[in-house]
C-alpha cells in the first residue's frame, strides 16, 4: 500500500463515490449507539402482564443478552385502563398488580433500562386494531396530555425509553400534524428535566427530514413479520436513507424476526441481523426469550457484527447498482476518513451465487486485509477484489482493513434532500425531491423533482478536500427540456450554464471550476423557481485539472471565472 507520503498528486479526492449526511444541529445530549434491546410487541402483541415482563428481564440476564449489549426492555401496548376525572392515566391493576414503577425498579435492579409506549393521539393502537380491542387503550393516548403524561412516565416511574405511534393520532377525524404533535412530546420530555432517554417516532415510514433533528430513530416502515419478503421490502424502503442518519439519529428497520418461528431459514435469519447492523439499526429482539433456541442466540450475539452496528460512523450504503438481486453494502467504521470498512454481500435470488466486491468501489486502495464475521475468520491479504459464493437469501459479511481513497465521485441519490419524505398523504410537499431507478445513471439510481420552492434542495454535505483550492466539479445530470439550476458552494454562488441533455434517458454533463476548503465543503443545487435538473452525479477533478467535457464556464481567454480565480 501507498503512504499518504508517497501520493504526490494533490487531489481533493481520489476514486470511487461517496454519500451524504444529515446536516444535524449540535445535539443537547450525548448521541447514543444504536439501542439495543427487547420489545414485548411481536411475541405478545397487548397480552402482556407484569410476570411477562418480569420473566423476560430474567432471561435477558441469564441468556447473556444484557451482557452482549441488549440493555432496553420496551413495554409496548396492552398496559392502559384509561384515564381518571384529573386526565392522569391509569393503569391495568390485573395485568400490573405492582404499579409501573414497581416494575421499572426491577428492570432497573437487573441492569436494564425500562422502555415504555404511547400513542400521539387520544387512541392507542390496540384499542383501534387488536380483535377483540383492548378498550383500555381508549382515551389513553397522549393527545391534550403531553406534559401529564411525560411527567408520570419519566419523572415519577423513572422510565428510559418511549416509542410514540400514531394510530389514534392517523385514524381520528383529527388528521393531526406529525411534526407539531411529536415536536410537542419531545418538549414535554425535556420539560421533565431528564437528560437520559431515548425517543422513537413510530409512524411507520419516513416521516420527513424534520423527525431527524427531533428524535433518536424513527420508524422508516409498516410493521415488519417473520418473512423473508418483509424483511428485503424494509431493507429496499432504508436503501436511500442513509443521508438522514446522524450520530445518535438513526432509521429503525423494526424489531428482528429471528427466533420468531421457522418461516424463514438460518441465512436469512444471518442475513437480517447483518444487514440491520450494515445500516445502523436499532436492534430490538421480537421474540419470546423462554422458547429462543441456542442457534438464535448465537446470531443475536454474534460480537462482531454487534461492533458494526455499534459504530456510530455512518450508516452503510448500497455500492452495487440499484434492484440489482446481487448486492453489496459497505458502511465505513472508525471515522469518515479511516480505512476500515465493514461489507455485506446478500444474494437475494433463490440459488448459491458468485459476488464480487471491488475495493475502489468502497474508496479502498488495492491492497486488503478482510476478516469474516460470521466464521470469526481471517482471509488473509487480497489486492483489487474478493470474490464469495453466497447462499440464497444469505450473506457473507466481511470486515476490510486497508487505505482510505478519499472519493471523487458522489453519487445523487445518497445526498441530503431538504424536503424528503415518504408520507403517501403529505399535502405540504408533493412533488419533493426523490431518489429512484434510472435505468442510463451510475448505480442506476437518480434523484428527480429538485426546486420547485427554495426548501426543496439537494445538497452534497460532506465533500472531503486535502488541501484547499480551485477544482473541476462535473455534474451528470438528465433533462429533455432546458432547465436551469443554481449552484451553490459552502455558500457561494457558482455561475452555470442552463441544462439540456436532449432526452430523459440521455445523461449529460456540465463542468465548472469551484473554490474548495481544506476538510468538508457542501454543495447544494436548487431551484426555487422551477424544476431543475434530474442528478446523476457530481465529480471533482484535481487540483487546478482541465474542466472535461462541455458546456463550462472557462472564459475565452483560458482563465477562471470572475470570482474563482
Amino acid at each position: 500500500m501507498l503512504s499518504p507520503a508517497q501520493q504526490t498528486t494533490t487531489q481533493c479526492n481520489g476514486s470511487s463515490s461517496h454519500y451524504q449526511q444529515a446536516d444535524q444541529p449540535a445535539p443537547s445530549r450525548s448521541p447514543k449507539p444504536p439501542l439495543m434491546g427487547l420489545s414485548t410487541w411481536n411475541a405478545y402483541r397487548a397480552h402482556i402482564n407484569d410476570s411477562i415482563i418480569r420473566a423476560q428481564a430474567d432471561a435477558m440476564v441469564a441468556k447473556g443478552l444484557v451482557e452482549a449489549g441488549y440493555k432496553y426492555l420496551n413495554i409496548d401496548d396492552g398496559f392502559f385502563a384509561g384515564r381518571d376525572a384529573a386526565g392522569r392515566m391509569l393503569i391495568n391493576s390485573t395485568k400490573f398488580p405492582y404499579g409501573m414503577k414497581a416494575l421499572a425498579d426491577y428492570l432497573h435492579s437487573k441492569g436494564l433500562k425500562a422502555g415504555m409506549y404511547g400513542d400521539a393521539g387520544p387512541n392507542t393502537c390496540a384499542s383501534i386494531w387488536e380483535n377483540p380491542p383492548e378498550t383500555g387503550g381508549r382515551g389513553a393516548g397522549f393527545y391534550n396530555h403531553e406534559q401529564q403524561d411525560m411527567n408520570l412516565y419519566f419523572k415519577e416511574w423513572g422510565y428510559d425509553y418511549l416509542k410514540v405511534d400514531y394510530c389514534g393520532a392517523s385514524q381520528q377525524a383529527l388528521k393531526l400534524d406529525e411534526e407539531t404533535h411529536y415536536t410537542r412530546i419531545k418538549n414535554a420530555i425535556d420539560a421533565t428535566g431528564v437528560d437520559d432517554y431515548v425517543y422513537n417516532v413510530c409512524r411507520w415510514t419516513f416521516p420527513g427530514t424534520w423527525v431527524t433533528r427531533l428524535a433518536d430513530s424513527w420508524r422508516i416502515s409498516p410493521d415488519i413479520n417473520a418473512t423473508y419478503g418483509r424483511m428485503v421490502e424494509i431493507l429496499d424502503m432504508n436503501t436511500f436513507l442513509a443521508p438522514y442518519m446522524s450520530p445518535g439519529h438513526y432509521n429503525d428497520m423494526d424489531m428482528l424476526e429471528i427466533g420468531n418461528g421457522t418461516t424463514m431459514t438460518y441465512e436469512e435469519n444471518k442475513a437480517q441481523m447483518s444487514l440491520w447492523c450494515v445500516l445502523s439499526s436499532p436492534l430490538v429482539l421480537g421474540t419470546d426469550l423462554n422458547r429462543i433456541t441456542q442457534q438464535t442466540l448465537d446470531i443475536i450475539k454474534n460480537h462482531e457484527v454487534i461492533a458494526v452496528n455499534q459504530d456510530m460512523t455512518e450508516q452503510g450504503r448500497l455500492i452495487s447498482d440499484f434492484r440489482h438481486p446481487l448486492q453489496v453494502w459497505s458502511k465505513k467504521l472508525n471515522g469518515k476518513q479511516s480505512g476500515e470498512r465493514a461489507v455485506v454481500l446478500f444474494n437475494r435470488t433463490s440459488a448459491a451465487a458468485t459476488i464480487t466486491l471491488n475495493f475502489a468501489d468502497i474508496d479502498l486502495a488495492p491492497a486488503v486485509s478482510i476478516r469474516d464475521l460470521w466464521a470469526h475468520r481471517d482471509l488473509g491479504e487480497f489486492t483489487g477484489s474478493y470474490t464469495a459464493t453466497v447462499p440464497s437469501h444469505g450473506v457473507v459479511m466481511l470486515r476490510i482493513s486497508g487505505q482510505n481513497i478519499p472519493p471523487s465521485v458522489y453519487e445523487a441519490e445518497y445526498a441530503y434532500l431538504h424536503n424528503y419524505n415518504h408520507l403517501v398523504n403529505c399535502v405540504v410537499i408533493p412533488n419533493q425531491a426523490r431518489a429512484g431507478y434510472h435505468a442510463a445513471a451510475s448505480g442506476k439510481a437518480a434523484v428527480s423533482h429538485i426546486g420547485g420552492n427554495k426548501d426543496n434542495y439537494l445538497e452534497f454535505n460532506d465533500i472531503y478536500c486535502k488541501e484547499e483550492g480551485t477544482y473541476p466539479l462535473t455534474i451528470s445530470y438528465f433533462c429533455e427540456n432546458t432547465r436551469t439550476a443554481i449552484l451553490k458552494v459552502n455558500e457561494e454562488t457558482v455561475p452555470t450554464a442552463p441544462f439540456h441533455s436532449g432526452n430523459a434517458s440521455t445523461v449529460a454533463i456540465q463542468s465548472v471550476y469551484v473554490h474548495l476548503k481544506a476538510g468538508n465543503n457542501r454543495i447544494r443545487i436548487e431551484n426555487p423557481a422551477g424544476y431543475a435538473p434530474d442528478i446523476d452525479k457530481i465529480s471533482i477533478g484535481k487540483k487546478d485539472g482541465p474542466l472535461p467535457g462541455s458546456p463550462h464556464l472557462e472564459t475565452g481567454n483560458g482563465q477562471l471565472p470572475e470570482g474563482l480565480r
